[in-house]
């Protein structure tokens, strides 16, 4: 077993529920959760973060969970901790990764195995820091000194969230979050409406999503060839997950409007509106669906787009989201075409915004005619100093300033 000791008493550790696995990012899914992770573990202040992998729920995903998080991580891991259902591993200097299946029948027995390996890393001065909505029981048992929930959008306006727990209870779980956090924080200022409806104000701060700059700029990431090199027509691409919050239809006009283009969709189609997209666009021959891109490989992707689009539906959960791709874009100084969503206005000197599906189709025209090195340079600019270091870097003296 490593040796846990030497530890500074003056830093925060952070237990983080996760509203995602290691073994997602691992392959590829890459969010807000495991960025402000990262960020957070180059702080000074900040000592060791046991990151808690997405919780499974119900006995199928469990089966799935244990082959992928533990079985397989054992195997290539240092281990902390272990036993049949849970595991504890180190993944860097600072974070650890802790995973289970023991949540299908016991919060209580996870939140004791928490306990046990907060013991063994011997961590002081902690910091519960959720992402996941769904479960609200570990709040005051885990030894924290200070609860802070980071609201990803609104899960109980997201369709695949609901169908794993009903809204009534997320809605229930959002106002004991309301509560009983000694901080929030939001991605978008919609959501602190969304908490003064349950009559929050205080210490509810908006700290948008961010963007690792050098990534998307790295000239070894951007040169490296992939499926896109052999195409030489324009590209209109979007990088990021096909799910309920796409407007399919606005992507068969823009396929069917734009036929000297390629319509390039780089990321994996949930299985949920896989049917409705083979369907819709299927048999469109300048559609292409390449699947999950790591995000060691998105650099080389985006920059071979002409025009880069977030084509999402108008409704309450967009309402409430920060996209990260339009950081990324942005990154990578593409021009490009949104419909309407939080933190879209941040940009909108940079952005082509409209909900119309006729002007969408035209904007993408426009972006591309319109396209230039010195309005590349300004995108760059624009977002530059939205970095996740800058992000962490906020949340640290929050915390700081609470304990």
């Amino acid at each position: 077993m490593p040796d846990m000791h030497g530890y500074d008493n003056e830093k925060i550790n952070i237990v983080m529920l996760n509203m995602s696995s290691f073994f997602d990012w691992d392959h590829g899914i890459v969010n807000r959760n495991w960025n402000i992770m990262n960020a957070l573990a180059k702080e000074d202040r900040i000592g060791k973060i046991v990151g808690v992998d997405f919780l499974p729920l119900g006995w199928k995903k469990a089966v799935g969970h244990y082959f992928k998080n533990i079985l397989w991580e054992i195997k290539t891991a240092e281990m902390v901790y272990g036993d049949l259902m849970s595991a504890c591993y180190r993944r860097t200097d600072k974070i650890f990764a802790y995973t289970t299946i023991e949540s299908v029948y016991s919060l209580r027995k996870v939140a004791r195995e928490l306990r046990r390996v907060e013991k063994i890393l011997n961590l002081k001065n902690i910091v519960f820091w959720s992402y996941n909505p769904m479960f609200v029981e570990f709040i005051g048992k885990l030894n924290e000194k200070l609860f802070v929930f980071d609201t990803v959008d609104n899960w109980a306006e997201h369709p695949t969230y609901t169908k794993m727990m009903r809204k009534r209870k997320l809605l229930r779980n959002y106002k004991t979050i309301s509560d009983k956090a000694d901080l929030i924080f939001t991605v978008s200022d919609e959501l602190k409406d969304f908490y003064k409806e349950m009559d929050r104000v205080k210490d509810v701060h908006w700290i948008p999503n961010g963007v690792d700059f050098d990534h998307f700029n790295d000239p070894e990431k951007i040169k490296r060839d992939n499926k896109l090199s052999k195409i030489d027509k324009p590209i209109i691409g979007y990088l990021g997950t096909i799910e309920s919050r796409i407007d399919l239809d606005l992507l068969v006009k823009i396929a069917n409007a734009h036929k000297n283009k390629e319509l390039v969709l780089c990321g994996p189609i949930w299985p949920v509106i896989k049917h409705e997209f083979k369907k819709k666009l299927g048999k469109l021959k300048n559609v292409h669906a390449l699947g999950r891109i790591k995000f060691d490989d998105a650099p080389s992707y985006v920059h071979k787009f002409n025009v880069a689009i977030i084509p999402h539906k108008v409704n309450e959960f967009v309402n409430t989201m920060n996209p990260m791709k339009m950081y990324d874009y942005l990154a990578c100084g593409k021009p490009i075409v949104a419909t309407k969503g939080a933190g879209i206005e941040m940009f909108k000197d940079h952005i082509h915004i409209t909900n119309d599906s006729d002007k969408f189709i035209e904007l993408i025209n426009k972006a591309i005619d319109e396209d230039s090195p010195e309005k590349q340079a300004e995108r760059r600019n624009a977002v530059r100093k939205h970095s996740w270091t800058a992000r962490a870097d906020k949340m640290t003296e929050l915390m700081f300033s609470k304990l």
